[in-house]
């Protein structure tokens, strides 16, 4: 029976859309779209000069702050391989066997630091420790670049004697518990695929005890909206 008067109802609701990295469309160049008269495009003076607005810098970019202003989940070294890595160098290695775990910021994450908790441990042990950490996003500019990143300390890294523990904390921010040289304002910005390695020498003797030595990253998951 066909009823009358009745109106199927539209959600006529706005909705804002997902906000991701800018997308081209099709492989034009400036040249060839204004060619073709495809869009409209903004000009503005700079320096002088005039020259085409830069949509990555006007909106993209500028989307990082507000990647801030939502916590999406936290960082605090309390899930192996996801922000905590474990290092245990094996009974019978020799001096100068090298260790590295890594850590991968997942695909559409984006991680903020504030900071990087390196704990060596050579408790009861012979064996001295030198321990690292790089960040695939840093070129390394050594003779022998490292692939997987500069390391955030030098070369000489943070050594631990033989029998004891120590805790180190690298932090980002713009309050930082601990005041250091080498800790930086600007919370570090990891998005997805970047890497953290860690990396452990052992350094005195032949590896007499399994100690486990650790890396954790403290902070928190943004809303990604920035590439």
């Amino acid at each position: 029976m066909k009823e009358v008067g009745r109106q199927k109802l539209v959600d006529k609701t706005i909705k804002p859309l997902e906000v991701g990295a800018l997308q081209t469309v099709g492989p034009f160049t400036v040249t060839e779209a204004l060619r073709q008269r495809l869009g409209v495009y903004l000009l503005g003076g700079y320096k002088g000069q005039t020259v085409f607005v830069d949509l990555d810098k006007l909106v993209n970019e500028p989307l990082v702050k507000a990647e801030l202003e939502h916590i999406l989940g936290i960082l605090d070294g309390r899930e192996e391989d996801y922000d905590l890595q474990t290092i245990i160098p094996a009974v019978g290695d020799p001096i100068g066997t090298a260790y590295a775990q890594t850590l991968t910021v997942p695909s559409g994450q984006v991680w903020y630091i504030n900071a990087v908790r390196t704990i060596l441990n050579t408790t009861g042990a012979a064996q001295g420790l030198v321990g690292n950490w790089r960040c695939s996003l840093w070129p390394d500019r050594s003779a022998t670049p490292n692939e997987a990143g500069q390391s955030f300390h030098p070369a000489a890294g943070l050594v631990q004697a033989p029998g004891g523990t120590t805790t180190w904390l690298d932090e980002f921010g713009p309050i930082a518990t601990v005041w250091e040289i080498t800790n930086k304002v600007p919370l570090l910005r990891l998005p997805a695929g970047t890497v953290i390695t860690f990396t452990v020498v052992t350094t005195t003797a032949i590896v007499d005890l399994a100690v486990a030595n650790t890396l954790q990253l403290y902070g928190f998951m943004g809303k990604k909206l920035a590439a």
